[in-house]
């Protein structure tokens, strides 16, 4: 993920050169077992620093060191992207592996839980607090079958019954 970090932050540099783009839209997929869920959202680059350099604004994004970076990261998507179990128990967050294309950053994520799961709450708001007009889309895939959603800044919620 440092190698990442590196790369996002000089890019980071060039983002306000680059003239915006009009889509603004992550594509996640996700499979969920008893014992947890894991997948990985893709986003815009760009817009990913973007908004990471807005969230927090007490330091420039191109002060930041590549492990200070990552850690700014692991902070957003905590804040940005949650999961509940069972509607009662908040999983935690983990990044396991993360990595870009030419014009797109992924994350690899697990959330483990302790008790097997028959519903889950996702809140997928990640790049909402940049960009009002975005999208963000989630493909469930568990015992149920397969189900999607548009989270949007105006249903940033949704409950998926996985058993």
């Amino acid at each position: 993920m440092t190698r990442v970090a590196i790369l996002l932050i000089s890019i980071g540099l060039l983002y306000t050169e680059a003239g915006a783009h009009g889509l603004h839209i992550s594509l996640g997929k996700a499979e969920v077992t008893e014992a947890g869920i894991s997948g990985n959202i893709t986003v815009n680059k760009l817009d990913f620093v973007e908004a990471i350099d807005q969230w927090d604004a007490d330091r420039p994004i191109y002060e930041l060191t590549p492990e200070d970076f990552e850690k700014l990261t692991l902070r957003y998507m905590k804040r940005h992207f949650k999961v509940e179990a069972n509607g009662k128990t908040d999983l935690k967050l983990v990044i396991t592996e993360a990595g870009q294309g030419k014009d797109t950053m992924w994350l690899a994520f697990r959330f483990l839980s302790k008790r097997p799961l028959e519903t889950i709450r996702v809140e997928h708001r990640v790049l909402f607090n940049v960009f009002p007009d975005q999208a963000n889309v989630l493909a469930v895939t568990s015992g149920k079958g397969k189900e999607s959603f548009l989270f949007r800044v105006d249903q940033p919620v949704k409950t998926f019954s996985v058993k």
